[in-house]
């Protein structure tokens, strides 16, 4: 787990992290942060996530029953609250109409992706499937489905593996006009020629089964040719 860290979070990432917090800190009374910060920080969100809490004040309690150790040691409440308000990583002044609504994240977002696709090759069996990022808040992209148990939130559509449940690609709905077959063939761009078995669901078959028989015909016409 940690050589894994150390390669998804390398001194790029925290470059990019801290210069934006930086160059929002002026506005707050702090100092600036330094990269061993970031990683302890980014250590905590990902360990916020394992160890679920109904207040982020509550990691930091020295109840019995409340209690979680590491979070005291690590780093100081105030600190995480405060880097927690500048969490920012894209320059605000280099955006244009034509920035896309995930601008905002673009940089870290393309960044992770390309580093779970890069780090890991997954076995054969590969599912296609859907989730929500639960979002309460407004947002332009924010999607409503009442058939599901989180009905507002971000949409995301995922690759991933079977067995383990790694995240082999992911790409967030936007609401920029995609269309949903020109996802799925993004999605799966890698895996089409490798033999993979896709599960998926009949929505999906429905949109791209065409597509893919195609892209499968030109590529033995290649290999044969």
């Amino acid at each position: 787990m940690t050589i894994l860290y150390s390669y998804l979070v390398n001194s790029l990432t925290l470059a990019i992290v801290i210069m934006q917090k930086n160059a929002l800190s002026k506005a707050l009374k702090w100092s600036n942060i330094t990269p061993e910060e970031m990683r302890k920080y980014l250590g905590l969100i990902i360990l916020m996530g394992q160890v679920r809490k109904e207040y982020i004040r509550h990691y930091w309690s020295t109840k019995p029953k409340l209690s979680t150790p590491i979070f005291l040691h690590t780093m100081r409440r105030n600190c995480f609250e405060s880097i927690w308000q500048a969490w920012h990583f894209s320059d605000n002044s280099q955006q244009t109409q034509d920035s896309g609504q995930l601008f905002k994240i673009c940089p870290v977002y393309e960044y992770f992706v390309q580093k779970f696709r890069s780090v890991y090759s997954p076995k054969q069996e590969l599912s296609l499937d859907e989730a929500m990022i639960p979002w309460q808040v407004l947002l332009k992209f924010r999607t409503y489905n009442p058939g599901k148990i989180t009905k507002y939130g971000v949409l995301v559509r995922m690759v991933c593996e079977v067995v383990s449940g790694y995240n082999c690609n992911t790409e967030v709905h936007s609401a920029e006009g995609k269309k949903l077959e020109d996802t799925v063939l993004s999605l799966l761009d890698r895996n089409l020629r490798e033999n993979h078995h896709i599960y998926q669901e009949i929505v999906y078959n429905c949109e791209i089964s065409s597509d893919i028989t195609r892209q499968k015909c030109e590529s033995l016409q290649h290999y044969e040719g």
